[in-house]
């Protein structure tokens, strides 16, 4: 019995630290996985939001009562409109070189198919500025320029509810999963407790049997 019982204290040893060893593993599986998951999103849905700003500067910037009467003041506001609209396009090629979103998926395409419009729409606009033809620049800008950044904010809007939506998602299975492994670690972790009670069930039972074969006997040759 009390080699039984070393057995058993042995297994239970090697039993948790086993345990212990999956439940190191499996945490830092997770760990890992919602680092990865948090830098993808994070970053991403604040430079969009970022983004919008910044579309709206490159916006504003073409306004032709910015650009006055004169060829100079022209010139120069023409040279910030280009810097606002440069600064849009950059930020957004750097949003879509990120693994964010697949790259096939209707959002990213809208978001990027309307960025480039916006794009060439008001760098046509701002050429027009430049060259004094202010009448034409106002009905472009209101005929093609203005359709074209509402398309690209509301593409924007669009790709960042997905992204955040799809994040959730993640998250979620994440959370499901971690849950379902706890109640796993923990039925596992709970066997030897299960064999130790089967174990002093057994033992009591045996001691309970030899007692009343001794007790019998003693009946007997009384």
């Amino acid at each position: 019995m009390l080699r039984q019982l070393k057995i058993i204290i042995v297994v239970l040893v090697l039993s948790n630290i086993a345990l212990g060893c999956f439940g190191f593993y499996f945490l830092r599986a997770i760990d890992r996985k919602y680092s990865d998951l948090i830098d993808r999103a994070v970053p991403t849905l604040n430079d969009m939001q970022t983004l919008t700003a910044v579309s709206g500067d490159a916006m504003r910037a073409t306004r032709p009562v910015l650009f006055g009467q004169t060829t100079q003041s022209r010139t120069e506001a023409a040279q910030k409109a280009r810097l606002a609209l440069e600064r849009d396009r950059t930020l957004r090629n750097s949003i879509l070189k990120r693994e964010w979103l697949a790259r096939d998926t209707d959002e990213r395409v809208d978001f990027q198919n309307a960025g480039e419009d916006f794009t060439r729409a008001a760098a046509g606009v701002i050429g027009l500025l430049e060259a004094g033809q202010a009448t034409d620049a106002r009905q472009r800008r209101e005929q093609s320029l203005r359709p074209a950044f509402n398309r690209y904010v509301t593409a924007t809007t669009k790709a960042a509810d997905v992204l955040e939506a799809q994040s959730m998602k993640t998250s979620d299975l994440f959370t499901e999963k971690t849950v379902s492994l706890s109640k796993m670690m923990l039925a596992l972790g709970s066997w030897p407790v299960m064999m130790m009670g089967i174990f002093l069930m057994i033992t009591a039972v045996f001691i309970i049997a030899v007692l009343l074969k001794v007790f019998i006997f003693r009946e007997e040759s009384i």
